[in-house]
């Protein structure tokens, strides 16, 4: 679910930047259609009037500083022009640039949408790998409390008589080997003893949460301890810390 998560926020994340790159294109293309607006009417105006209206207008002063006026307002019809032109480039560049920026993020969103959809799927069987692990585990204890006990007097079911001991246990995370040579990782279902066959079956209850767990390492060497608890073993118990807990021996 964290990767899931991590990949639909960086998806989000593109698809925002996405949004932002469409407005901007819009803004771009909008500036450019009103210089061309602008553009067009000057072209007609232009055209209705012809170059030697613009000289009429210079020669039909009466005064120099009526020449001086109608050249100063000539000036800045062609500095205009000028300036609208310039918008309609810087225009045009900004659109250009803004669509291949969308390109972009539009390859990398299809990308992100596909990561996801990797995630989902590696979510699943993982998901279906865990299901089917808890049944079988159901399913051996079924099994063992379907079992005939050993001793008539005893009320809780299974192979062995329940007893009592403390126990502690290994780092939730812990990853390394076993005396028995088995690996361990931070789902594995196994218990430390000093003396127990490696191989022997034992099941804990702890909080009304039941687990099995199978000897694979020596210890715990602290005084007054019987168990480590592995780190599979105290995600099912909900244990942490040094508790006394109940077991019994279901094989050996």
């Amino acid at each position: 679910m964290e990767r899931y998560d991590a990949a639909r926020a960086s998806l989000a994340e593109v698809e925002a930047r996405m949004a932002e790159s469409s407005a901007g294109l819009d803004e771009a293309i909008a500036r450019e259609e009103q210089a061309h607006e602008r553009l067009r009417l000057r072209v007609v105006a232009m055209y209705r009037a012809d170059e030697s209206g613009f000289l009429s207008m210079l020669l039909g002063s009466d005064t120099i500083q009526d020449f001086m006026t109608r050249w100063d307002l000539l000036t800045r019809i062609a500095r205009q022009d000028a300036v609208t032109l310039e918008e309609l480039k810087a225009a045009r560049f900004e659109a250009e640039t803004t669509a291949g920026q969308l390109l972009e993020l539009q390859a990398q969103a299809v990308a992100t949408l596909d990561a996801v959809a990797e995630e989902v799927a590696r979510a699943k069987q993982e998901l279906a790998a865990s299901e089917a692990a808890l049944r079988e585990y159901e399913s051996r204890v079924a099994a063992a409390a379907r079992a005939p006990a050993s001793d008539s007097t005893q009320q809780l079911t299974g192979s062995g008589a329940w007893q009592t001991a403390v126990a502690s246990h290994y780092g939730i995370n812990f990853t390394g080997t076993g005396a028995s040579g088995e690996a361990i990782g931070p789902y594995s279902m196994i218990v430390a003893h000093k003396t127990l066959p490696f191989g022997t079956l034992i099941e804990f209850e702890y909080d009304g949460k039941r687990a099995v767990a199978k000897v694979v390492d020596r210890g715990p060497y602290t005084e007054g301890r019987t168990f480590d608890l592995g780190p599979g073993v105290i995600r099912v118990l909900g244990f942490r810390g040094v508790h006394e807990v109940r077991y019994r021996i279901i094989s050996r």
